[in-house]
This record gives C-alpha cells, structure tokens and sequence, in this order.
C-alpha cells in the first residue's frame, strides 16, 4: 500500500516542519508515501480527476468521523485486506478544498473535536498514520 498526503498550501519552514518530516521518513520504510503540497485549486482538482485505480480517499474536515489511535489502526488494517493499493489524505488550508471535492472522498476525517493550524494538522495526522502503522505491525512505539 502506498501512502499520499496532498496538501493545500505552502510547505513552510517552521517548528512543525522538522516533525512533518520525520514521520514521512518513518511511514516510508515501510509503505511507499507521498507528500504533495499545492496552493493553486487546479492543481489539486486535476489530481482528484485522475485518481489512481484502487485508491481510497479521506479527506479531513470538521464533523467527519473521529477514531480512537486503535480504531484507525483498524480502519487502515481493514484498507489493507480489501487490497486498496493507495491511502489518499486530503488537508486543505483555512478556505478548504473548493467545491465537489468531499464527493470525491470515500471517508471523510476529523482529528479533533478542536481545530488545529494547518502546519499541526499535518504533523498530528502523520504521527497518526505512523502510530497506526506501528500498531498494525505489532511494533512497541504505542503503548
């Protein structure tokens, strides 16, 4: 399974950055991942046109469905047995992703009941993967 995290907005150098990174290079020893960041709508629409066959997307928003650490180790789990090839994240910025794109999504997510900076919510949905991955794989990071 590979992993894609399309990102609406600019990449920036901040505090966040160094552990954005990280749990990219983590994720990636064992899946192949994708980080895509873009400011322009089109470029983003053209992406979602163009999925790649056997993709599932989850796009992040509030009111979208809230998982424990182990419930979406599960869900992920369960993407893995139906033979989804790739896990596509959709985080938009502060004016979202445009019209149509939520119906383009298979689930959408909420991280929170709380609302997070852009740059936050990147690096909690990554360490989230990684943590899920990890309990997937019966390794000891979540205790």
């Amino acid at each position: 399974m590979k992993f894609t995290f399309l990102f609406r907005g600019r990449q920036r150098d901040d505090p966040f950055q160094e552990g954005i990174e990280d749990y990219v290079a983590r994720i990636n020893r064992s899946f192949p991942t994708e980080v895509l960041s873009g400011k322009k709508e089109r470029k983003i629409s053209q992406f979602l046109n163009h999925r790649p066959r056997g993709s599932y997307i989850i796009g992040l928003e509030d009111g979208g469905k809230g998982f424990t650490s182990l419930e979406f180790a599960q869900f992920l789990q369960g993407l893995m047995e139906r033979g989804i090839k790739e896990v596509i994240f959709l985080v938009g910025d502060a004016d979202g992703f445009g019209l149509g794109w939520r119906e383009k999504c298979d689930t959408i997510l909420s991280l929170s009941l709380m609302t997070f900076s852009h740059q936050l919510a990147r690096l909690v949905l990554l360490e989230q993967v990684y943590r899920a991955l990890s309990i997937i794989q019966h390794r000891p990071y979540h205790r």
